[in-house]
């Protein structure tokens, strides 16, 4: 980009990127109940993306320098909602088994030291029994009647280190069961993970989405020359009820000088009504259009109704049709809408590693 923008001073054409900055970096601490449970000020942080756009048309004879244009626009949630069910119950499965592996853990901390400790129980052992063994040689064949006292040391301190060894053995085996639970709960939360980045991760229950943004045209291309070239609103409140395989979603978008109407305004408004069909779902959409006059006066109305079907396939991709009636062109024209498209999932996140 800075490259083409450089070599010419010009727009460059063809770039988009869009962006959430708070997710630039990892948030390990972020719980996904202070997530759903956000403020205000947080739900922004969390939730506000912004995107760049910019269009540089070819030139032609009658126009070898056209006008080129630029949007910025961002978007946030006022409301999150709060997790499905689903979601709910895989989460409460993880920490379960979470809280199982933390408690063994802390057995095994515990009994670590004893085991590593067998080693030198083992050794002390064998040093007092050879210990042993020659005092109460010496002790038998000879008269030193003092060596009894040192011999009945040296027996207690060998029945020690039996009962060391014994002790240590006996946190070894509990070391090596509790390790294999260790390992069997491991292999649990590694499934429980996989379930979790695949259950439901919509939210249930109310979303907003409010987005704006701006549009400006630049005079043959050039950044030098810039002129205010619409602003466009969208309000999109969504409910969702995963028990009941529905979601319902509104729309009210307000956009200004739009050169398709003659620089005309838009007001458009409708919804859109979907449902779970087995693994994927089917969706109907209803969105009225006004076209306002200069003075803002509505002038004509005209309707858009789509047909839509979303199936899921491996390796995170969907198929997704459509068929419809577009909004009534400004000659009269209605264009059908007729898409079959495959989502090759390359934006997914994998929410548990």
């Amino acid at each position: 980009i800075v490259s083409d923008t450089a070599s010419s001073g010009a727009v460059p054409d063809g770039y988009a990127l869009e962006s959430a900055p708070y997710w630039l970096v990892g948030h390990p601490n972020l719980t996904i109940e202070h997530y759903y449970k956000a403020s205000l000020v947080d739900r922004l942080r969390y939730f506000t993306a912004i995107s760049v756009a910019t269009d540089r048309p070819k030139g032609t004879d009658a126009s070898p320098e056209p006008d080129a244009l630029v949007s910025i626009a961002a978007r946030t949630l006022l409301l999150n909602g709060h997790p499905s069910p689903a979601l709910r119950s895989s989460m409460d499965a993880l920490r379960k088994s979470q809280l199982e592996y933390i408690t063994e853990y802390r057995r095994w901390e515990d009994l670590q030291p004893h085991a590593d400790s067998l080693s030198t129980y083992k050794r002390r052992l064998v040093a007092e029994d050879e210990r042993l063994s020659s005092l109460v040689t010496r002790v038998l064949v000879g008269p030193a009647t003092q060596l009894r006292d040192s011999t009945l040391r040296t027996l207690a301190r060998r029945d020690s280190a039996r009962a060391g060894v014994a002790a240590a053995e006996k946190a070894t085996d509990q070391v090596k069961t509790i390790e294999s639970r260790m390992d069997a709960i491991e292999a649990k939360l590694t499934r429980l993970a996989k379930d979790f980045s695949k259950a439901d991760a919509e939210p249930d229950g109310l979303v907003i989405e409010l987005a704006a943004g701006t549009r400006a045209s630049f005079a043959e291309g050039q950044w030098s020359d810039a002129r205010s070239d619409g602003i466009g609103v969208w309000l999109t409140p969504m409910y969702r009820l995963a028990k009941k395989h529905l979601e319902i979603i509104g729309v009210g978008r307000y956009l200004t000088r739009v050169s398709e109407y003659d620089d005309r305004n838009l007001l458009d408004a409708g919804g859109r009504i979907g449902l779970d069909a087995g693994k994927g779902s089917i969706s109907g959409e209803l969105t009225n259009r006004t076209v306002l006059s200069r003075d803002g006066q509505s002038q004509r109305n005209s309707a858009r109704w789509a047909a839509v079907f979303s199936y899921p396939l491996p390796a995170k991709l969907h198929l997704v049709t459509a068929f419809g009636s577009d909004f009534r062109k400004p000659d009269g024209k209605r264009p059908v809408i007729a898409t079959l498209g495959l989502n090759l999932g390359l934006g997914a996140i994998t929410i548990a590693p």
